[in-house]
């Protein structure tokens, strides 16, 4: 009679568990974590990146932004965060790629044409 009450109490501590774990996931980085300096290139090119700056707390973005322009084939002016992307934003407002956070200041985005691209944060020296 003990084994129910003892399997019920495992499963609602597994639930629990998991729905922490899923919420702490899924925390949404501040415009601050991710300001600075980034490169962003086409996968095994990094020697011809474009420098950028994202800047916060406007979420501006700043740097060779024509270089931007011929990677994602549109201009670009901003950026936002959500909880697993990085969002490059067009002038009117609308989110024109969502990066996908790949590992801690790397995240990666494919083209339709198939290249992946990515966008890097620089170290700080």
């Amino acid at each position: 009679m003990l084994r129910k009450p003892m399997v019920a109490l495992g499963a609602v501590s597994m639930m629990l568990i998991t729905e922490v774990g899923m919420a702490s996931s899924l925390l949404l980085p501040n415009p601050a974590q991710l300001a600075g300096d980034w490169e962003l290139y086409a996968e095994h090119e990094k020697a011809a990146a474009c420098q950028l700056q994202l800047r916060a707390p406007e979420t501006l973005l700043e740097g060779d932004l024509q270089c931007l322009q011929q990677l994602i084939g549109q201009p670009a002016s901003g950026w936002l965060v959500t909880p697993d992307t990085l969002a490059l934003m067009g002038a009117d407002g609308s989110a024109l790629v969502h990066f996908n956070r790949y590992k801690p200041g790397l995240y990666k985005w494919t083209t339709p044409a198939g290249k992946t691209l990515l966008l890097e944060r620089k170290s700080k020296e």
